[in-house]
């Protein structure tokens, strides 16, 4: 089975993903059926999209090596675990391994607020807004633009990246001030 993905959803599910994690499945990216990539380290949450058709079932993997920027898309062949790199005319400038995450990833939607409750003050991890920053210039490098829809001072809030070709969202939870 082959997993393809933009170069902006795999560089920022890479952001949001757990490094270093005793829930092991957390450091990997989940490639669900509905065509949504999932990321999380437990705090803040990555949505984005994979173009992926066979995928009957959620697929976790982790990616081994360095983190390689210059390329358009990326395949990763399950078969054989590697990571392709590829730029725009689908050639192959770098590859990287990849492993099968055996463990099951968590509900993302239980955590995405449903409603929009408006609030007068509402407190982010300013290390989490950077990243939601990185995020933001990896989709639109030229106008960094962020949507915050807020569901009240003590549940999550979704922020949506601006892109006209590909869908993104990070769910982030607020902080007491």
């Amino acid at each position: 089975m082959i997993l393809k993905l933009s170069k902006r959803a795999l560089l920022s599910a890479m952001i949001f993903q757990a490094k270093i994690d005793p829930r092991y499945y957390l450091c990997g990216i989940c490639f669900a059926p509905d065509g949504k990539l999932y990321a999380t380290d437990g705090h803040r949450a990555f949505i984005g999209e994979h173009q992926s058709e066979d995928v009957t079932e959620n697929i976790i993997v982790q990616i081994k090596g360095p983190r390689f920027t210059r390329f358009d898309y990326a395949e990763i062949d399950m078969d054989t675990g590697i990571l392709t790199y590829c730029d725009e005319h689908g050639e192959g400038v770098a590859v990287a391994m990849v492993r099968k995450v055996d463990g099951r990833y968590p509900d993302i939607n239980r955590v995405i607020p449903n409603g929009n409750d408006p609030v007068s003050e509402i407190g982010f991890n300013a290390g989490y807004l950077s990243d939601i920053e990185k995020a933001a210039k990896l989709y639109n490098s030229k106008w960094p633009g962020i949507i915050i829809r807020p569901n009240g001072n003590a549940s999550s809030a979704i922020i949506e990246l601006s892109n006209t070709f590909e869908k993104a969202s990070v769910v982030i939870m607020p902080m007491r001030l």
